[in-house]
């Protein structure tokens, strides 16, 4: 058996309290935390938001342009020339007094210039490019030729500046010109119908003669009348065609008076028709001349005199009127210019002051925005001519009292009664 001696003992009891002291000797355990961790400090302060996503918008937008463009585009020159140049005083009236108002988009100031066709399409479709090219134009008051408003529509509509047309009277003006073409004239075809009905429907004439432009506005007018003279029951027993610059009518008088009319209707221009007018009286021809509202101009009994006398037509307002946006208008006029505006006057301070108001209604956002609104708001517009309201094509409808029946009476013009 095993005798455990007292040297084995004391080595045993060593052992024993060297394990002892090595126990007590070892690190401690690190106690679990008794609170919650410090957050960071970045952490307690709320983010900023970046100034970027408050004040940048979503697209870029356009700079306020220091000032717009307006241009009057027609005849300043030639056989209309005097029409013209009273339209495009009427056109920088309406950008004056605009600008007298503060100008337009909270104090863009409006400019306005007259640039002459010469009654030529290719003059007025070389106008329509210089002025697509020129940045703050997005609206142009164009034109008074029907054959230079159709050669212009085209490049007005494909730079997207909007053509308002002022007096081109040929059907489908702005249907033919498309989107960025909008007439502030009545269709020539309403006119058609309106006279033709007056001196058939009204006046009795069964026999009457025509003379006609040859243009695109003379023979649209012409179509028409005489469509609906015979839907009437009437007859034109003669049409004769002339150039808008003729002077010699010689010919064309004797072969309407050999037909022996009952009426005479001329869908000319005021020259013209005072020519004809002197060299009817000359060979005792002494009917008086009806025509389209080419023939209301003063210029017409300074070159006719006497001739021109009972000579009848339509407006679209008289002088003389008193609707406070005519006599507004009239007297204005005389007192800037020292003359009375005449029937295309009217249509040209109308189609400036629709250009205004869109580029109004829109803050002079651009070319796009004024299309826009003008294709969409026209439905109402009061102006001298009368209340404007366009349909989808942008064509002026037909309203009641649209046409005043005037003729020329001791050298003047004046209403029927």
């Amino acid at each position: 058996m095993f005798k455990v001696t007292s040297k084995i003992m004391f080595v045993l009891s060593f052992l024993m309290i060297a394990s002892m002291l090595l126990t007590s000797c070892a690190p401690a355990a690190t106690p679990a935390p008794t609170e919650a961790p410090v957050e960071p400090a970045a952490a307690t302060v709320a983010p900023v938001e970046p100034a970027a996503a408050t004040e940048v918008p979503a697209e870029p937008v356009a700079a306020m342009p220091a000032s717009i463009l307006i241009p009057f585009v027609g005849p300043l020159t030639g056989p209309d020339g005097f029409d013209g140049q009273n339209s495009a005083k009427a056109a920088d009236l309406a950008v004056k007094q605009a600008n007298d108002k503060g100008g337009v988009c909270g104090g863009v100031k409006l400019e306005t210039t007259s640039n002459d066709t010469k009654s030529d399409p290719k003059e007025g479709a070389n106008i329509a490019t210089l002025l697509c090219n020129t940045e703050n134009v997005f609206g142009a008051v164009a034109d008074y030729n029907s054959s230079v408003c159709l050669a212009e529509a085209p490049v007005f509509n494909e730079c997207q500046v909007s053509q308002v047309v002022y007096y081109c009277a040929a059907p489908g003006i702005a249907q033919k010109g498309g989107a960025y073409t909008f007439r502030i004239y009545p269709p020539g075809e309403n006119m058609s119908i309106y006279l033709a009905d007056w001196l058939v429907n009204q006046l009795g004439y069964k026999k009457i003669a025509t003379l006609y432009e040859n243009t695109d506005y003379g023979l649209g007018l012409q179509d028409v009348f005489v469509a609906k003279v015979k839907e009437f029951g009437g007859e034109v027993v003669v049409a004769e065609a002339v150039l808008k610059d003729q002077t010699d009518l010689s010919a064309v008088v004797s072969k309407i008076k050999d037909s022996n009319p009952e009426a005479v209707v001329g869908l000319i221009q005021y020259q013209v028709a005072a020519f004809f007018s002197k060299q009817a009286k000359d060979i005792d021809f002494n009917l008086p001349l009806y025509g389209s509202d080419g023939l209301f101009s003063p210029e017409i009994v300074n070159l006719g005199g006497t001739a021109v006398e009972g000579a009848r037509t339509v407006a679209a307002y008289m002088p003389d009127s008193t609707d406070p946006i005519v006599a507004d208008f009239v007297k204005a006029f005389r007192e800037a210019y020292g003359e009375d505006p005449t029937n295309a006057a009217g249509y040209a301070y109308d189609a400036t002051n629709v250009v205004i108001a869109g580029l109004e209604a829109t803050n002079c956002a651009g070319r796009e925005a004024l299309q826009k609104w003008l294709a969409e708001n026209i439905t109402e517009f009061k102006g001298v001519t009368g209340t404007i309201a366009l349909d989808a094509e942008g064509e002026r409808m037909f309203a009641p009292g649209m046409y005043t029946p005037i003729e020329i009476k001791d050298g003047k013009w004046v209403e029927v009664k």
